[in-house]
């Protein structure tokens, strides 16, 4: 199955992706961890610039959502989205039953989902299809876990190599959210802003979060400085810049902390 994860043919090699992911996985103990490994790892695989989650943990408190969003929403979108009774997610489930309880790609501007206005809220802002999965609790009782994920301006249905990637990671992301939930009790917080020393603002320049961006693509140095037409000897110094901004010990980890903060996507 691994072979068909691939999103480009020049990649790194998938499977190395793949374990060094879980591995991560492993890692995850806060939202600004698991945001960043949904990122940074995961996002390889299921690209997206919104991710939805459902939680029922069983414990106090019960279902809660969680808007994971990398673009700009309407507030009045984002609210019913982060609504744990949104009639959407039940019309979902439904839909993922239906399907066989697999990764299921859904066209949000189909007439069936033109009764749900955050369906068309969400076509209004441009996502018109969504990856929807869940798992099921102890004894087959109800949805665990359900997750959401969606692409902006993608006008195509999901690819069977997306569906398949989706069915692989629903394990591990719930390993990860257990995690979370394990260490904090909660998810409140999973889309960090600001400076790294907490003061606010924006702590990079746009060239330097043009650099980052094309670090976040794999882009060596050299590849970088045609890009931006600048030299490579100044694509290395606005990393050394960059790390000393965001506290990073790499450009891997300037990527991460960028991510995490919503600096680039």
């Amino acid at each position: 199955m691994l072979s068909t994860l691939s999103t480009s043919p020049d990649a790194p090699d998938v499977g190395d992706a793949f374990l060094r992911a879980a591995e991560a996985a492993h890692q995850v103990g806060s939202p600004q961890q698991f945001f960043v490994w949904l990122r940074l790892h995961v996002y390889r695989f299921l690209p997206h610039d919104l991710a939805l989650l459902r939680t029922d943990t069983g414990r106090q408190g019960g279902r809660q959502t969680h808007v994971l969003n990398c673009v700009p929403l309407p507030k009045t979108l984002e609210g019913e989205l982060s609504d744990t009774g949104l009639r959407l997610w039940s019309a979902w489930s439904d839909a993922w039953v239906s399907g066989g309880e697999r990764a299921l790609a859904i066209d949000l501007r189909a007439p069936a989902w033109s009764t749900h206005p955050t369906a068309v809220g969400l076509v209004d802002s441009g996502f018109a299809h969504v990856l929807v999965h869940a798992l099921r609790g102890l004894g087959g009782q109800g949805e665990e876990v359900q997750v959401a994920f969606l692409r902006q301006g993608d006008a195509e249905s999901p690819s069977e190599a997306a569906r398949c990637a989706l069915d692989l990671w629903m394990p591990y992301l719930r390993f990860a959210l257990s995690r979370v939930y394990a260490a904090n009790g909660a998810m409140a917080e999973t889309r960090p802003r600001g400076r790294a020393d907490g003061s606010g603002g924006r702590p990079l320049t746009d060239r330097e979060i043009q650099v980052l961006a094309a670090v976040r693509e794999a882009k060596a140095n050299a590849q970088i400085a045609v890009m931006l037409g600048i030299s490579p000897l100044t694509v290395k110094n606005h990393l050394r810049s960059i790390q000393k901004k965001l506290g990073a010990r790499n450009r891997a980890h300037a990527v991460a902390e960028a991510m995490s903060m919503r600096l680039i996507s």
